[in-house]
């Protein structure tokens, strides 16, 4: 059971890494792009950031789930791990979810969108930060 629980583990977290990595770098190309380019945007975007989420938590879940399988109390290592994943999630629901939403609903009035649009550059940080957090979660789970 513990073999099981560890692999849904990885599988999920590596999922999650994929789920919305190539969001910011999609967003500034589909921006340069302008009309009509960005009608598609918030059809990528919108599920990418979504399933980030969803494979956040499954993370979170089925490593608790490998705590408890084995019994162990977790190290300050996995402490400052799960605290990561809360801080990514939380990042991703407090930031990024709404820097996305302020800028498809620009795309959504038919005007232009400028490629160097205040909202984009926020989700381009936020993103990377997210990411930043998904790399220290991994190496505290690693070492």
């Amino acid at each position: 059971m513990i073999d099981l629980a560890r692999f849904l583990h990885v599988l999920s977290a590596s999922a999650w890494l994929g789920a919305a990595l190539w969001v910011a770098g999609d967003v500034r190309r589909t921006l340069a792009l302008g009309r009509p380019h960005l009608a598609a945007l918030p059809a990528r975007v919108g599920p990418a950031l979504s399933l980030d989420v969803w494979l956040g938590v499954a993370t979170l879940v089925t490593g608790l789930l490998v705590l408890l399988l084995q019994g162990l109390h977790p190290g300050t290592n996995l402490m400052v791990g799960f605290a990561a994943t809360l801080a990514r999630l939380l990042l991703i629901a407090l930031a990024l979810r709404p820097a996305w939403n302020r800028l498809a609903a620009r795309i959504a009035t038919g005007g232009e969108v400028p490629a160097g649009d205040p909202a984009a550059k926020k989700l381009g940080m936020f993103s990377g930060i997210a990411h930043t957090l998904w790399l220290l979660a991994l190496a505290t789970m690693v070492f």
